[in-house]
Order: C-alpha cells, then sequence, then structure tokens
C-alpha cells in the first residue's frame, strides 16, 4: 500500500471513529425494562442443581417497619470507608482512604441488597481481632451482616432470611448513568475471564440499524464483579484500578436484575473484595481473580514485563526512574534487531538508483499485469545476487510488536503506577502529563527519529508523514498516562541515538548487475 493510501486509511479511520463515538453518546437509547433495586448483593451458600430463578422483589413481611430509604450507615478501617443504605443493607459507596477515591457514582444502586427484606434497623458489634460486625434486622428475622476486618479490604458477609429473600450480588440498572465511567461487569473461572462494559449493554451499538444488538451479561459464575474506583478526571477515564470481587460457593443466578443468589437452607454467606488490581492481594485472595488486572492480548509477555520493572523497582525505589531503567533495559534487549532493521533501510537506499532504473524501462507497458510481473522478477533477481533481503527491515519490526503491544497494555493496567510521583511537574504517572511536555517531546523524538531513518520512495510523500505521524502520536499520548509517555520519549531518544551511529558507522556497498 503506498503512503497515499496509509493516509487516506488513518484519516478516514480517525473520522469514522470519531463519528460512531458522537452518534452512540447521543443517540443511546436506555436498556427497556424496570430498574434494579439500588442494593447490594449478599453471596449464597451453594445448591447442587443449576441457579434457580429469582423471585421478583416483594414487600417487607407484615408488622415491619422498614427504615428510611435515606438512612445510612458507615464505618472506617484502616483502607476503607464504607455506606450502607439501612432500608436495603446495599453497600452504597466505599472510598479508598489514602487518597479519597470512590469507588461508585453517586445513583450507584449499591451492592448487597437483600430483594424484599426491609431492614428495620443496623448495629454494630465488635468482635475483637477478627474486626466489626455490621448487621442489619427486623422484626421478622431477616438478617444481614458484613464482618469489616480492622486490616485489610476483604468483608464476610453472612445473612439469615426466613423467607428465602434473595440477595442481588451485582444490579443490571435501566440506564447507564448508575454505572457510568465504571468500565467492566465480569464473571471469572479458572480457564478464563468473561467481561461485557457497561456502554455496551446499555447502550445501543453504532450498527443497531443493521442488527446488531446490545450485550447481555456475562454467563453466571461462583466468582464475579465488576471494575471500580472514580478517578479524579473520570469523564476521560479509561483505565480502573480498583475492584469489587464476589467469591460464592456457588454460581450465582442471572436475570435482568443482575446477579443473585438464593439463601440455602435460609442462610446467605459469601466474601466481598474491595480493593486495588494488584496482584499481591489479588492472589492471595484467590488466584483465578488476578484475570481482573487487563494485560491485554500479549498477557503472558506483559507479566514477564512487568516483573522485571518490579525487580528494578526494587533496586531504585521510584517508579518513574524505575520506568527509565526499564527502557534501557527493554532498548538493550531489541538493539541488534533494531540495528539489522536500519541497516537494511540504508542498504535499500544503496539499491535506489538502480531500482528506479528497472521500474522506469517497464513504465512504458502501463499497468500490463505480465510486464509488471517481469519487472518484480527483474528486482528480485537484483537482490538476490547481491544477498538482500527487501523484507529485512520489516521481520525486525514485526518481532518487536508483541513487546510494544504488552508495554502499552501493561503501563496502562498496573495499580503500582497510580499516583506514583517522578519529579517536578509528575506527581502521578498513572495520570497524564497536565501541560504536555512530555508528550510533545516524544513527538519531537519521534520527528527526529524518522528524519534520520533512511527511506526510499516519492520525497513529497515522505515529508507527509514525516509531520503526519509524529503529531498524531502526539495527540494521541497526550491523554495517555505520564509513565507511558515517559517511556516512549526515553525509548525514542535511544533509538535516536542508535540510528545516528549507526549511519556514522555505515559503509555504502557496490550494487553487483
Amino acid at each position: 500500500m503506498k503512503n497515499r493510501n496509509v493516509i487516506l486509511f488513518v484519516i478516514g479511520s480517525m473520522i469514522l471513529l470519531g463519528g460512531q463515538f458522537w452518534l452512540s453518546s447521543r443517540y443511546a437509547k436506555p436498556v427497556p425494562g424496570a430498574e434494579a433495586p439500588r442494593t447490594e448483593p449478599v453471596p449464597a451458600k451453594p445448591e447442587p442443581s443449576a441457579p434457580a430463578v429469582v423471585p421478583t422483589a416483594t414487600k417487607p413481611a407484615e408488622g415491619v417497619k422498614t427504615a428510611d430509604a435515606a438512612a445510612t450507615h458507615t464505618l472506617s478501617n484502616n483502607e476503607l470507608t464504607l455506606t450502607w443504605q439501612v432500608s436495603t443493607g446495599a453497600l452504597k459507596q466505599v472510598v479508598w482512604r489514602q487518597d479519597g477515591t470512590k469507588f461508585f457514582p453517586a445513583g450507584f444502586p449499591g451492592l448487597g441488597a437483600t430483594r424484599g427484606a426491609g431492614f428495620e434497623a443496623v448495629r454494630q458489634e465488635e468482635r475483637g481481632a477478627k474486626g466489626t460486625a455490621v448487621i442489619f434486622e427486623n422484626a421478622a428475622g431477616e438478617r444481614l451482616g458484613y464482618l469489616v476486618p480492622p486490616l485489610g479490604h476483604v468483608l464476610r458477609v453472612e445473612g439469615t432470611s426466613p423467607t428465602g429473600a434473595a440477595a442481588l450480588l451485582i444490579p443490571n440498572p435501566a440506564t447507564e448513568e448508575p454505572v457510568k465511567h465504571l468500565g467492566r461487569v465480569f464473571t471469572l473461572t479458572d480457564k478464563g475471564i468473561e467481561a461485557v462494559a457497561w456502554t455496551e449493554m446499555l447502550n445501543d451499538p453504532f450498527f443497531s440499524f443493521l442488527g446488531s444488538k446490545r450485550k447481555v451479561l456475562p454467563p453466571s459464575a461462583e466468582r464475579l464483579g465488576l471494575d471500580a474506583g472514580l478517578e479524579k478526571d473520570e469523564k476521560n477515564q479509561r483505565n480502573h484500578y480498583f475492584a469489587a470481587l464476589w467469591k460464592l460457593p456457588r454460581p450465582a443466578a442471572r436475570d435482568n436484575a443482575g446477579y443473585a443468589l438464593l439463601p440455602e437452607q435460609g442462610r446467605l454467606e459469601a466474601t466481598l473484595y474491595l480493593g486495588p488490581k494488584q496482584d499481591e492481594p489479588l492472589l492471595a485472595f484467590e488466584k483465578p481473580f488476578t484475570q481482573v488486572i487487563d494485560y491485554g492480548f500479549f498477557g503472558a509477555v506483559a507479566h514477564l514485563l512487568f516483573w522485571i520493572l518490579k525487580k528494578i523497582h526494587a533496586l531504585v525505589g521510584n517508579w518513574g526512574w524505575s520506568i527509565v531503567l526499564f527502557t534501557v533495559v527493554i532498548r538493550l534487549a531489541t538493539w541488534h534487531l533494531n540495528t539489522k532493521q536500519t541497516i537494511s533501510m540504508l542498504r535499500m537506499k544503496d539499491f535506489e538508483p538502480h531500482q528506479k532504473a528497472i521500474q522506469a524501462k517497464y513504465e512504458k507497458f502501463g499497468s500490463d499485469m505480465t510486464k509488471k510481473a517481469e519487472m518484480q522478477k527483474e528486482l528480485m533477481e537484483l537482490y538476490k545476487k547481491n544477498g538482500h533481503n527487501p523484507m529485512g527491515g520489516c521481520l525486525p519490526m514485526l518481532l518487536q510488536m508483541p513487546i510494544f503491544l504488552a508495554l502499552w497494555s501493561m503501563l496502562n493496567a498496573v495499580f503500582e503506577l497510580r499516583n506514583a510521583p517522578f519529579f517536578g511537574w509528575i506527581v502521578d504517572l498513572s495520570s497524564r502529563d497536565p501541560y504536555f511536555i512530555y508528550p510533545v517531546l516524544m513527538g519531537g523524538s519521534m520527528f527526529a527519529q524518522q528524519y534520520m531513518t533512511p527511506a526510499v520512495g516519492d520525497p513529497a510523500q515522505r515529508k507527509m508523514m514525516l509531520v503526519l505521524m509524529p503529531a498524531m502520536m502526539t495527540f494521541m499520548f497526550a491523554q495517555s498516562p505520564a509513565g507511558l509517555t515517559i517511556y516512549y520519549f526515553i525509548f525514542n531518544m535511544i533509538g535516536l541515538a542508535q540510528t545516528w551511529w549507526i549511519m556514522r558507522s555505515y559503509q555504502p556497498q557496490s550494487i553487483t548487475l
């Protein structure tokens, strides 16, 4: 594909993506059906059969006076501040005390509401070293308790329901507003994760006029949860560094209202994780939950690269400088491949006059496919006679693509970079550069490297790409985490030095005709 076609393809793709986003956000319709109750789920004990159909919410038992819907109860431990709705026992809000990050939007329905229970009161009960129990109850014998540890972010949930009221683990609202900016809802097994974005379930797809339908909740499992954590710039938020995760004794039932559990012999039991997407605490909770960290398609490569980054951080003590040294390590590991790529491009520059001469010889035949095939055969014979592979510059680039994509996913996803300072104006490596200095430097370094790199083809088209690609990358990295931008800036600067050294030492070779 010629450079002109590449430019048109890139510009056309950007216009289509922008149009899709604008139309989807402007004309998306709400999901039909009733909105789930604004309460939190309580996991239930296993049943021998498949998940039962969840009964619809019922009125509180006769004689029970439900607490005011606006009444809440709040409790804090060393890491979390938890707020429940008294009338339902739903966990409405969680705050990460370290920096005040809220887990859910203001209108979030809540986790763990007992459907139709109608609690009258709440009380606290100290359990010594185990923590504090927050207990919701009513005169009919309905009871729901959360055991909050003094340290950590794993809650034990237990309940008693004489009427067999279901616990709504994760509600499925009728519109996107209650779960806005929350990312995905997912279920997990030992073999993998099934995840769906809330926007894909609660908004019509762009091609709905062609029959495309909204996605539905993932299949039920014994492990399920949702992304959590609203960052300061929540409107432009792309990454979620926290999660709310349920570990159940049996698969939850799934219906239009969400995921729910029925009590077994009148009792409910489950465990709730409310914390960061971090390998160590997730592994301690249960190994399959580590899959909620989205390392992308090349997850195995990303895991290895993050392991290297953590080892460097253990020596340096600063995540910003760890990224700088990590970049040097990656550049050294790919040094030979980059050298081969640059030398191959320089060698192609040697071939350019002879290549143009052969093309000019066949130009008079126009679009005659037979003559074009002869021209290609003659070119390949020329390359073969001189021991040159014209694709030699592409292969090293393809071999590095898994590393490139794995790094992109890893540096975007890891919790360790959140609120991690570098120096100067970079106080959070997981947020974008507030003054756009590093994106501009990255774009400038990319321009310089492209300008220095030998290239063949139409000079006018090359000049256009010389400006277009760095401009596009600068725009893209302006919205990316600072840690990622710093990585690619250092990566380009080392590449610039490498290219300069190779070109300085390269000696043009004669061409055998």
